[in-house]
This record gives C-alpha cells, structure tokens and sequence, in this order.
C-alpha cells in the first residue's frame, strides 16, 4: 500500500512539473523553464537506465541502454548548466561553447544507440532490398535537405560546414533518420513491438526537432524555452514510455515478433510510398523546381523496376501486375502534370502569351528551317510610361491594360500571319516568315500604330498608350539570331529617341550609332573622374542690364585629355548604368570647390546651380550629403542651386518630393529646367517647392517672331510671379531675343548671346574680374 501511494504521489509531482513546464513553453518563461527542465530530463534519465539498463540481461542491448542513457543524461547536464548561467551567473549561455555545443553530445550517442540496436535486425534483412530502399530514402532526404533547409543556396551550406560540430550533428540525424526509416521498411513479414515504435518515434521526432533547429539557429533567431525546447522535451519523454512499456512486458521480446504478411490488396505503408511523398512534397510546395520533382520520379521509378526484380519470390504475380499499373498512371500523371508545367514556364503571367525563351527557341527553329530567298522580320515593341500608368492608376489596372494592348497586338498580329510574344514587362516581339516578310512587318507596325492612337478603356478609364517599334530583317540586316533581336532593339530605341508611337527600321548608321553607343558605356564604366571629366561654367545675367547673377556648372568630358565626348552621348548612358549617382556627387564637390575658389579671390559669394539626376534625388542621404559638403567648402545653402531635369519622375515619386521639401528647409534653391517641352507642366509651379523656372531653348528660339511662344512664355512669367518664382530663360543667342525679353520682365537670362560655357579659368578672366558687368555690342 505504501509502495502505491508514493508511486501516485510522484507520478502526481511528475505530472504537476510537466504541466508547470508546458506553461513555460507556451508562455516563453524563461525561469520556469530553465528550473524545471533539468528536473523533468533527471526524471527521464531514470527512467531510461531503469527500463533499458537494470531491467536488460541480454549485453548488446544493455549497451544499448546505456548509450540512451548517455543521451538523456548529457542533455541533463546541459540542462543544469544553462539554468545556472542564465538563473546564478546572468551570462548569456549562447555565448559559452560547452552549452552550445554540449548538446551535441546527445547526437553521438543516440547515433552510437541506433548501431547497437540494429546490427541484430539487419543480419534478418534482405541485402538486396535493404541497400535499395536505403538508396532511394538516401536520395529524398537529400533533395528535401536542399530544398528546404538549405533553400538551394551554397552559402547556407558554407555557413553549416564552417561549424564543423554543428555538420556532424546534423549528419548523425540524416544517418539516424535514414536508417531507422530502413530498419523499419525493410522488414517484410515482420513488425516491430509496440514499446519498439513509440523507441523509435521518439528518435525520429529528436532528429526531426533537430533539423529544425540547426535551421532556425543559423537562417533565423532561435529563442529560448520556446516550442523547439518542447518537441525536445517530447522526444526524450516518448523514450521513457518505451522503458515503461518495456517493463511491462512479461517475457523479454529481443527479436522482432513475427505476423502474417497483410494482404496486397489492402493499404500497407512501405518505401515506396514514403519516397512517393516527397516527389509530391516537392510538386507541391516547390512548383517551379520541375527538375527537382522528375528526378525523384526517375529514381522511383528506378527503384520501382529493380525491387519488383528481387521480390518475385515474395510477391504473386497478380501484385506485380497491380504495381506494374500503378507505375503507368503514376508515368501518366507525371507526364500530363509535366506537360502543363511546361506550358506554364513558356507562358507569360500576366498576358497570356508566349514569353521570351518560347519566342527564341521558336525563333531559332525558323531559322534554322528557312528556305531560299525566304526571310524573317523581327518587330521589337516598347510601350512608353508603363510605370507612370501604374503609378496614376493602381497595379491591378495597369496589368488589365497590358492585357488589353497584348489582346490587340496578338489580333493584329494573327491576322498578318505573325507570331506575337511578351518579351518583357512592357516589351513584345513579333516575329513574320514569309517571302514578303519586310512588307508584312511594315504592315502590321502601321496598324498597331493606328491601334494605340485610340483609348483603351480599362476600370471606367480611358487611357491613351504610346509604343515605339524597331524593325530588323533576316538576313538583310544580319545573318545571327542574337543581332537580329539586337538590332531591332536598337532601331526601336531611335523611334524613341524622335517621339512616341514612331517605327524605326535598323539600318548601318542606327548600327554605328549602337556601337558607339556601346563602345562610351564600356569607356564610362572605366573613366576616373578626376582625370577625364572637368566642369564648365555658363554665366546667367539679369535680363534687365546684363549683369552678372550667377552660373551654372556643365560637366565635360575628355577622353585622355584630349578626345571630347558630348554629354549627349554620355548622360544618358550614365542614367542607364546608375553612374550618374557618383558622377553627381563629383559635380556637386566640384562646383562647391570653386565656389570657394572664387570667393577667396573676390570676396563675393556667386549662385552656383547644377543639375541633378532624379535617379540621386531618390538616395536616401542626399541631402546628408549635399549638407555635408556645403559646410566642407562654406557654401551658402541660397547661393547653391539644384536643377531638375527629369520632371515625369519627380510628378510620380513620392520620395523625391520629398526630398526637394528637405532641399527647401536647408535652404537650396530649386529649379525646374528646361520647362516647356517635353512632360513639364503648370503642375510643377503650382506643387513643387521650386524657386526658379528656366524655360527651355526651344521657346526661346522664336520669342521675337511666334506670338504662341511669347504668349507662353508672358503666361509662364505671370504664373511664377504670382508663387513667388524667379523665372531664367535657356538658350538666348540674339539681342532681339533679349529686347522681346525684358518687355516680357523675364528676371534672367542664360545663352551664347552672352557667354557660352567656358572653364573656371576663362570666368575669372572674362567675368569675375570685369566687376560682374558684361557689355555687349
């Protein structure tokens, strides 16, 4: 009697610890945690050595015991130790090597465990069968491991190999897992005990729970007492149940009991439907890793031919036929699902259409098949401000759109027996064969073009698209697939360079141009600054009397010192590769340099502006920057201006506004240039923090002759005034240009009229040292 009550009384405690630890873990506690894990891990060591230690005659399995004892127990140890470092030392424990890698132990020993108990059961085995079915576990497991743990990525397996006690754990839990999963599927007519499986579903769970870890520990934050910490505890509890079941049995059972096999026909758990899973897991949850998924159907299919071969004295011939059909709809699905996979890799999202690599490959067929005096006409279609349609009207809207448009080109298309393709977000290829090819080309870029010039209407909006398209001709214009793509895209970037909803056949000079084009982007990429590029300065005057209001910095480039390259031709290659972010800082440093310079000569302080690229607006410490060197160099924030050239951009960033509101609280004075033309509206006037508008070149041209150009500009002029804005007119190279001006009260002036862009040296001869006042004839 006695005996029992202290048996309900510590199963009472055991219970009550538990249930106080399980709080812990789903509360992340973590001084709960550490004091009562190491009581309930001392609890299941006892009961460990007592189920498989004391109560074991048989040697081999004694051992055996012992070595599940070890894994416990060394946990155990951890345990403590961690308790007293985070409880008595308050030390962080992931910082001490014996706690991190102390667990580790735990590994080794349940590795050496799983050797002792199976070197019995695999003496019974069949040789052939154990080796396949350890193949094909082996090869799912690797593909799962890649896949992900390691997420495909080599670094991730870098990071593990540089912690060579973390790898070997982990590999002791690819064996473990491995091995156990053989043990269990190979043995045919027999089964394993009961207290045998719940053995064995505590070991797979400790594996399991350590592959999670290992994974969250390196690729994410492990945290303490947290649910990891409980399947831990769960692992080594399901090993104590099986030494108490293990007691209970009467007679000691060290060989597996032996059972009639069940029938085929019914459902049995096996190899193979465990390696079936994780091609399926792989399909599933890994979609677009096609090649991952058909090469464990191959190695199942493998397995498949070569375990059916060694089984045909075990099983009837009725069940091979069974398996032999199961293959065939298994072949059957693997087939129609690889079919509609394909179909989806070589189909556009968001059209529908045929995307770039169906395009090339089809491309390349029609070459390669193409008859005598036969040719191929490759139109390149661009759509214009696809980012300023998503922007004004929603993602969702702009992808109906692209719809739309793609629905229109495929009828034009179709129609002239052309194949159409999305080639990128906002870019499509039609592809014509034919005899008559060029014309055909020339046809369909004509109704497309017509098409575009009417709205599409898309969520109750009608909107208006431009597109620009390059032609190139095979073999007129080349005799490589490549070129021809190549070429088309060049003559398409010349029909944009002359406007919108324009067509562009490539020819040799387009060609030439796209080599030299190509041929400054390499030397831009290699170019030091401070030996080949220098600034010029272009006086700006008062439009009333000429005199001097400040200047503004124009970069330069020559090559070697000697070789000028227009910044027509370089600018925008800048803009392209991202190196007009450093190229503008070097501007900037420059330009605040001689400021500097000029007012230690002088002693007067001279506005300096200098263009900025939208693409450095966007950087998150430009203006950090910019402050930074105009205290360098002493630079009053209203002397130094910055000009905006890239207006659509500036309209649709929200980033960049805000970035020109903090130019504005440092003081900067902002320009709008080239304000007339292109995308420029009254909207920047009215919403942009601007101080000075410099209406462009193209304006000025004819003020004096064109009564709409000078009622623009009279209207210009009035809108900035009432805002409070300067307004600087570009380009001015006639006195009677500079009269119709000061009739209109224009506040400056810029032009060849007056000066052109010259060095710093020339200013200081030609301006500075003239006390400011340019006389002209």
């Amino acid at each position: 009697m006695g005996d029992n009550i202290r048996k309900r009384i510590f199963t009472t405690v055991l219970i009550l610890v538990s249930l106080l630890y399980s709080y812990a873990i789903i509360t992340n506690n973590n001084i709960i945690g550490d004091l009562l894990s190491p009581v309930l891990m001392f609890v299941i060591s006892g009961i460990i050595f007592y189920g498989f230690v004391k109560k074991q005659q048989i040697a081999i399995f004694k051992w055996f015991g012992v070595m599940l004892t070890l894994a416990a127990f060394s946990w155990l140890l951890c345990d403590i130790w961690w308790g007293v470092q985070t409880l008595v030392m308050h030390v962080n424990p992931e910082e001490n090597f014996i706690t991190v890698y102390g667990y580790s132990l735990s590994n080794l020993f349940l590795f050496l465990a799983m050797i002792l108990a199976l070197q019995e059961d695999f003496k019974k085995m069949s040789k052939i069968k154990a080796m396949l079915d350890t193949l094909i576990i082996s090869t799912s497991i690797a593909v799962l491991l890649w896949l992900f743990v390691f997420e495909q990525s080599s670094d991730k397996v870098v990071l593990l190999l540089k912690d060579p006690i973390s790898m070997a754990s982990i590999i002791s839990d690819v064996i473990i897992y491995g091995w156990i999963n053989v043990w269990y599927f190979s043995i045919r007519i027999t089964k394993p005990s009961f207290y045998q499986r719940i053995l064995v579903t505590g070991a797979i769970t400790f594996v399991i729970t350590d592959f999670i870890y290992y994974y969250i520990y390196f690729y994410s934050d492990y945290k303490p007492n947290s649910w990891i910490d409980g399947l831990y505890m769960l692992s080594f509890s399901f090993m104590a149940v099986s030494a108490i079941l293990k007691t209970k049995l009467k007679k000691e059972k060290s060989e597996l009991i032996l059972h009639q096999a069940k029938k085929r026909f019914g459902f049995k758990f096996s190899v193979e439907l465990f390696a079936l899973i994780v091609p399926i897991i792989v399909l599933i949850f890994k979609e677009n890793e096609i090649e991952y998924f058909i090469l464990l159907v191959m190695a199942l299919l493998i397995y498949y031919i070569l375990i059916n071969f060694t089984q045909k004295s075990i099983f009837q011939e009725k069940l091979l036929e069974l398996e032999k059909k199961n293959v065939l709809e298994l072949e059957k699905k693997v087939k129609e699902r690889t079919e509609e996979i394909t179909k989806l890799h070589n189909t556009d999202y968001v059209t529908g259409l045929y995307n770039r690599r169906y395009f090339e490959d089809r491309l390349s067929r029609s070459l390669k098949g193409l008859q005598k005096d036969e040719l191929i006409s490759l139109l390149y279609i661009e759509l214009n401000k696809s980012k300023s349609i998503k922007y004004l009207y929603g993602k969702d809207t702009a992808e109906k759109l692209l719809k739309s448009v793609s629905k229109a080109l495929y009828e034009i298309v179709i129609k002239n027996g052309g194949f159409l393709a999305a080639y990128g977000d906002d870019t499509f290829a039609v592809k014509i064969k034919g005899y008559e090819a060029e014309a055909a080309a020339e046809k369909i870029a004509m109704e497309i073009i017509d098409r575009c010039n009417e709205l599409f209407f898309v969520d109750n909006h009608g909107i208006k698209v431009t597109l620009n398209i390059g032609v190139s001709c095979y073999p007129r214009d080349t005799l490589d697939e490549n070129s021809l793509i190549k070429n088309a895209d060049a003559a398409m970037m010349q029909a944009r360079d002359k406007g919108f909803n324009r067509v562009q056949s490539y020819s040799d000079k387009i060609g030439k141009i796209t080599d030299n084009r190509h041929k400054i982007e390499v030397k831009l990429k290699k170019v030091v600054f401070d030996k080949e590029f220098l600034l010029y300065y272009q006086p700006q005057v008062y439009c009333k009397d000429g005199t001097l209001s400040g200047f503004e910095a124009l970069i330069r480039w020559y090559e070697g010192g000697t070789n000028f390259i227009p910044p027509l031709d370089f600018i925008p290659l800048a803009e392209e590769t991202g190196i007009i972010v450093p190229l503008g800082y070097w501007i900037i440093e420059n330009a605040a340099k001689q400021y500097a310079l000029w007012k230690e000569k002088t002693g007067h302080d001279y506005r300096i502006a200098v263009n900025v690229s939208s693409k450095q607006l966007v950087e998150v410490d430009f203006v950090e920057k910019l402050e930074a060197i105009l205290k360098k160099y002493e630079v009053k924030p209203e002397l130094f201006e910055v000009e905006i050239t890239e207006t659509q951009q500036i309209e649709n960033s929200i980033n960049i506004q805000e970035t020109l509101c903090e130019l504005k609280r440092l003081g900067v004075s902002i320009a709008i240039d080239d304000f007339g033309t292109g995308y420029s509206s009254l909207y920047y006037i009215k919403n942009l923090p601007a101080d000075r508008i410099k209406i462009a070149k193209e304006l000025i041209d004819n003020v004096e002759s064109d009564f709409y150009s000078r009622a623009i500009i009279q209207m210009v002029i009035s809108v900035a005034n009432m805002k409070g804005n300067k307004v600087i007119a570009e380009g001015v190279e006639t006195k009677e240009q500079w009269e119709c001006l000061q009739k209109l009260y224009c506040d400056e002036i810029q032009g060849y009229y007056f000066a052109k862009p010259m060095p710093a040296s020339d200013i200081e001869e030609k301006w500075i040292s003239k006390e400011n006042i340019v006389e002209k004839v």
